[in-house]
């Protein structure tokens, strides 16, 4: 599956329009003259994460809603209903856009192809002027949304071979219908989600109310007799109680995220019918059996995946289980045995046929390849051949019936993994069975994990990767003794951030993987919970040691680690290099954008710097207080104090005057230039024009100047 560049800002985007809807139809029922106000700072937070995202058709609807709210504001009237009818029409229009962007591209050869913009996208202003001005005479138009279109081009592309091949799956095949897995409603769940991220906020005031009886209790020392217990104790209770719902919220929003998954157990009893049958068609007798039921996987990936499964193991009866005679003088049980193996390898899920069959007789498959004419098929190699065979045409079976002998089965696997972005592979030992290995990259997936921390890193490791913990290892050069056995040693802070020397461990984790082991140094352990894992995002660069991302209690999104290149990179055994100088200080990024927020985040500590962020100037000004940054990047739009004043309220503390400061915002005309350089921005980055190099070389420049301050 391809990297979805845009998930976090679906989610944004949603919301804001939500909002907008919502307060156009609260408006209606009561006057609101605050209205245009409201609703000119939700379109220009989402014209802002559009250009970040590169959507400019999406930013150019914002821009429509600004059009229409701008006069309003200005004159001060409160909208009529031609207004309201007109911003209802136009938040239709970009929510159509939005979810557009939900489907994939018309003639999109694969669900791993690079998404292209989607058709909804290509909405013109004509458009929106249109959709405006017919709003009140006839509203909203209802979107025609083409639902399996991709689906249903391909069944009609291949109808005739369906209707003719006896291994494709007919209409009426019983285990067909029984591995239909029912799709959810991820708009619903994204909705629930961001209810709870939204019922987060919710604890800030429960915090600032027991800093508040902190702060009387301590003016109140000559009444303490009387107040300090009873202030103690409602403080007490106000602090449980606030950790308490973040318990509950953090459960609940996992729990939430989940529902998307289904266990992949939902595939054996379908399958083991599939097998059953397969056996009773060919006078055999066969027997499947399940391992990795408990791994969680998207029920459109399970449902994509399901077919080339039937086929397998279809195949394994076919081609690889002998006859009860045969296998009774192999001095094997008459009953063969399939085994279908599923589970997590890194960023992939692996799905794993093996038989305890005859295994593939290559000298046969070599002759019939021989004998259909295909060029230099008598001088393939084992590899070669096999590859060959997974393409299709050319079938090992003894007889053409309803089951197998037309050399398309693997075909049909091969073009389920290539749709996925997967790869197929096949291993045979002649007389002792075949393994057929169907990996496809994951979108979500569930697991329990364990969260590490080693210094200002924190990750999670899949906990199933993890055989035991240590307490204080003892490192002997770059290893640790573990029983009998010295284990190659890798620091989990320069394994994130390499050329960081890294202090000795005070625990590690014994990890196990491919038949492999390794020691991981940490900090701490800080507790076991399931994770939602997510694919990292598009911008952020490819590593063998992270699988995916996570959200944490405050939805900031934490690296799950992949066992499987943690113990490679600590087996490489390479001579510790010496250490190469660190980045200067910390980065602090304020925007009420998250999707601004994470792709900065991520542009950011890929180059090696760390990073705080704030969703407001107020928790920005608030955070430069208590901490020396080497740099700011600020919003200029935002709700409350904007990214002008800002500036100017740091330029005029003495303690925060000299820290280099950046304007990052969608308004590129010249008088808003002019006023950030007036202001004393040292930069002025517009989100539409983003250049990540040009952003890097500008954020080492101004880092490396505060550094030189700090030091002079």
């Amino acid at each position: 599956m391809a990297k979805d560049p845009y998930r976090f800002f679906r989610v944004e985007a949603r919301d804001l329009l939500r909002q907008m809807g919502e307060a156009v139809l609260a408006a209606e029922q009561a006057p609101a003259p605050d209205l245009p106000s409201r609703l000119l700072r939700l379109a220009h937070t989402l014209k802002g994460a559009a250009s970040v995202v590169r959507l400019p058709a999406i930013a150019a609807q914002a821009h429509a809603i600004e059009d229409l709210l701008t006069p309003l504001r200005d004159s001060g009237d409160a909208p009529g209903r031609p207004e309201l009818d007109a911003l209802l029409a136009l938040i239709d229009a970009a929510e159509e856009s939005i979810t557009a962007l939900d489907a994939p591209s018309a003639g999109a050869g694969s669900p791993t192809s690079t998404p292209s913009r989607p058709a909804g996208l290509a909405l013109s202003a004509k458009r929106i002027d249109a959709a405006a001005a017919a709003a009140a005479a006839s509203g909203p138009a209802t979107p025609d949304v083409s639902v399996n279109a991709a689906s249903t081009s391909g069944a009609d592309a291949s109808g005739s071979s369906s209707a003719t091949d006896p291994e494709q799956e007919p209409a009426d095949d019983p285990v067909g219908g029984m591995l239909t897995i029912p799709q959810l409603m991820p708009e619903e769940l994204d909705g629930l989600l961001a209810d709870i991220a939204r019922t987060q906020g919710h604890l800030a005031p429960l915090e600032r109310a027991g800093l508040l009886l902190r702060e009387l209790r301590g003016e109140l020392q000559g009444q303490q007799e009387i107040l300090a217990g009873p202030l103690a104790r409602i403080e007490d209770q106000i602090e449980r109680g606030a950790r308490q719902l973040a318990r509950e919220l953090v459960a609940l929003r996992d729990s939430a995220e989940q529902l998307r998954l289904l266990p992949a157990s939902q595939l054996f009893a379908p399958l083991q019918r599939a097998t059953r049958d397969a056996a009773r068609s060919q006078d055999k007798q066969a027997r499947l059996t399940g391992h990795g039921g408990d791994v969680k996987l998207e029920a459109a990936l399970l449902n994509t995946v399901s077919g080339a499964l039937v086929q397998m193991v279809r195949n394994a009866v076919a081609h690889g289980i002998e006859s009860p005679a045969e296998r009774t003088a192999a001095g094997k049980p008459p009953q063969g045995r399939i085994e279908l193996r599923i589970e997590r390898r890194g960023r992939d899920v692996l799905f794993c046929c093996s038989d305890d069959g005859a295994g593939l007789d290559l000298d046969a498959v070599r002759r019939k390849a021989v004998d259909k004419g295909l060029p230099g098929a008598a001088y393939l190699d084992d590899e070669a051949l096999i590859d060959r065979l997974l393409r299709g045409g050319l079938s090992t079976a003894r007889r053409v019936d309803a089951l197998a002998g037309r050399g398309v089965g693997m075909d049909l696997v091969r073009d389920t993994a290539d749709r996925l972005g997967g790869r197929l592979t096949l291993h045979s030992r002649r007389g002792e069975g075949t393994t057929v290995e169907l990996c496809v990259p994951l979108q979500l997936a569930a697991l329990r994990a364990i969260r590490l921390c080693a210094g200002s890193v924190s990750a999670w490791v899949p906990l199933e990767a993890v055989e035991c913990v240590l307490q204080r290892p003892v490192l002997t050069g770059s290893h640790v003794a573990v029983g009998d056995e010295l284990l190659p040693h890798l620091s989990l802070a320069e394994a994130l951030r390499p050329g960081v020397a890294a202090p000795p461990p005070r625990s590690a984790l014994v990890l196990r993987a491919g038949g492999q082991r390794a020691v991981l140094g940490v900090d701490s352990l800080d507790g076991v919970t399931s994770v939602v894992l997510r694919p990292p995002p598009a911008l952020l660069p490819a590593s063998p040691l992270i699988s995916g991302l996570a959200l944490d209690a405050a939805q900031q999104p934490v690296p799950v680690l992949a066992p499987e290149g943690l113990i490679a990179a600590a087996r490489q055994a390479r001579p510790r290099p010496v250490a190469a100088p660190a980045r200067t200080g910390t980065i602090l990024v304020i925007d009420d954008s998250l999707t601004t927020r994470m792709l900065e985040q991520s542009i950011l500590e890929a180059a090696g710097y760390r990073v705080h962020m704030a969703a407001s100037a107020e928790d920005g000004l608030e955070a430069a207080k208590r901490e020396r940054y080497a740099l700011i990047l600020c919003d200029v739009e935002m709700p409350g104090m904007d990214g002008f004043e800002f500036m100017t309220r740091i330029r005029a503390d003495a303690a925060l005057r000299d820290i280099p400061a950046v304007l990052v915002t969608s308004r590129n005309a010249p008088e808003d230039l002019a006023r950030g350089k007036a202001v004393g921005a040292d930069g002025y980055i517009v989100k539409g024009e983003f250049a990540q190099n040009e952003f890097l070389a500008q954020v080492a420049r101004l880092v490396a100047r505060s550094a030189q301050g700090v030091s002079a």
